[in-house]
């Protein structure tokens, strides 16, 4: 059964950043990471070491996202989980998902595919891995009904 754990800490502490460092250290890893490239967010899937704008702006011609002051592409999302699915019918070790934030808690962004993977994690033989800022911690909890089938994670041990 996949194990679930979380890697926790405020906005922009340098989560991302520690995980690419941890994953360089590591063997069998997939997901994403969003690291922040000039001030703008992105989508980076760990196998095909693709990366994806995901931030943008409401003048492109695009489908949006928009959460607070922030504007997402949709397609971006879109592929994004996709590529979630697709790696958690392989074999690895660690299936990394980094962020889970508001958006997801409202039904969108990485939604519904991260739901659909917590869900079916006995399915997965490896680790899930989800990044959540800390001050969503509780909520994220509540709202995947995890309760206690989780462990915190540190990229430093």
């Amino acid at each position: 059964m996949g194990n679930i754990f979380l890697y926790s800490g405020p906005v922009h502490s340098g989560k991302t950043t520690l995980l690419f460092q941890w994953i360089a250290r590591q063997k069998n890893i997939k997901g994403i990471l969003q690291p922040v490239i000039d001030d703008k967010r992105f989508i980076f899937h760990i196998t095909t070491r693709t990366l994806k704008k995901l931030e943008t702006s409401p003048e492109k011609s695009e489908e949006i996202v928009t959460i607070g002051n922030y504007n997402f592409s949709l397609e971006t999302f879109l592929w994004a989980q996709s590529v979630l699915l697709y790696d958690f019918k392989s074999n690895c070790e660690w299936l990394i998902i980094d962020e889970v934030g508001p958006l997801e808690l409202c039904g969108k962004g990485i939604e519904p595919s991260l739901s659909r993977l917590l869900s079916e994690r006995d399915k997965f033989s490896g680790n899930i891995l989800c990044v959540v800022r800390d001050s969503m911690v509780d909520k994220f909890i509540e709202y995947y009904k995890l309760k206690e089938a989780y462990q915190f994670f540190n990229p430093n041990s």
